[in-house]
């Protein structure tokens, strides 16, 4: 898996890095067999209905050719960290399930035991 990461918080905090670092482990161990290349951006912005919170964008491109992105926004960094990990597991997980059911074979099964048409 490769893995980047960037941002303005990761200057202030290594806790935030070892935890990013974890829990892409973590997305690694749970598709061992799919290729990852992750990049993830932590960064700190001003709602104004929100207040300050910490935006944590996750951006994963699969073996498969398909693309992850997942963003979210949270008073805590490791909440949002944590979340958007969440996220990306549940859409690889989708997006495996669809390919498994794009390769699987299509049986059209035609019931001809109807109706005959004879002509004399």
């Amino acid at each position: 898996m490769v893995l980047k990461i960037g941002g303005d918080l990761l200057a202030l905090d290594a806790a935030i890095r070892r935890q990013i670092e974890t829990e892409a482990r973590k997305l690694k161990d749970r598709f061992p067999g799919e290729s990852i290349e992750a990049q993830v951006n932590v960064q700190e912005e001003f709602d104004p209905l929100h207040g300050h919170r910490v935006r944590c964008e996750l951006s994963a491109k699969l073996g498969s050719g398909r693309q992850v992105v997942v963003r979210e926004a949270r008073k805590v960094a490791a909440e949002a960290i944590s979340e958007v990990f969440a996220a990306a597991r549940r859409s690889v997980r989708r997006l495996r399930r669809q390919t498994v059911l794009d390769l699987a074979p299509t049986t059209s099964k035609t019931f001809t035991a109807g109706a005959q048409i004879l002509t004399h």
